[in-house]
């Protein structure tokens, strides 16, 4: 039986990418499908397959699969960017903005480290409210780890490039365009060569469980879970503690 969804933009906020996810419709639905509705988004979220989740809802398209994947890459690819980013100049608390090459370039690698992903739905059960806990484990993926502790090495060539360079010729204007448009292009890009070096590499940390509790409207019987524990479950997928 297939499903209705109502599909809401991803948001990158607060380190994590929040989503709001599925409604599926129909009534008298069972554990097996609250299962089925969280491994459908977490498969087109994550690992960019699309057609189970299309199969399962009967109002979407392969496109709508995509963008919630797109979406979701590039939050996430802009969140890696401007936490690891050169610090602005301009507005105290605050990174260059990459150029849209460089963005597109984390977006590609970060496809990459998601179909890496490893996440199982472990069971689902049906609570006395009517709603359904859905338990998924997940191994955290290390790939910031792995930067962090290859960034001496990592930047060793850019620290002695632009370790010589001296700015005390420049006027104020000049040593920010060459900040911005110099020193902060190689950065980024520096970056992201260390980040694309590690993907081959990339660990598990010790396996975690979060619940997902799916709930069911009253009024149309659509499936719907939170935000919040959306967003605690995609915590989980990339470790941030590094």
């Amino acid at each position: 039986m297939k499903r209705n969804t109502i599909r809401i933009p991803a948001l990158a906020l607060c380190g994590a990418l929040l989503l709001s996810l599925c409604a599926c419709g129909g009534k008298g639905l069972s554990a097996e499908d609250a299962s089925k509705c969280v491994q459908v988004e977490l498969d087109a979220t994550y690992k960019g397959q699309y057609d189970a989740f299309v199969d399962f809802y009967d109002n979407v398209t392969t496109q709508d699969a995509r963008d919630q994947h797109d979406a979701n890459v590039e939050g996430e690819a802009e969140i890696f960017l401007y936490g690891f980013g050169p610090d602005s100049l301009e507005d105290e608390g605050s990174s260059v903005d990459p150029s849209d090459m460089q963005l597109h370039r984390a977006k590609e690698l970060y496809e990459k480290i998601y179909a890496k992903a490893d996440y199982t739905v472990a069971s689902s059960t049906k609570q006395d409210d009517g709603t359904f806990a859905v338990k998924v484990t997940i191994r955290p993926m290390d790939i910031l780890h792995l930067v962090s502790d290859n960034a001496e090495e990592g930047f060793a060539d850019f620290q002695e490039k632009f370790s010589a360079v001296d700015v005390t010729t420049m006027s104020e204007e000049e040593i920010l365009t060459w900040y911005t448009d110099t020193y902060a292009a190689a950065y980024y890009d520096t970056l992201l060569d260390l980040l694309e070096s590690q993907i081959d590499s990339i660990g598990y940390l010790d396996e975690k469980s979060i619940v997902i509790q799916v709930q069911q409207d009253e009024e149309d019987g659509a499936l719907f879970f939170s935000d919040e524990d959306w967003s605690n479950l995609d915590n989980l997928i990339i470790d941030y503690n590094a």
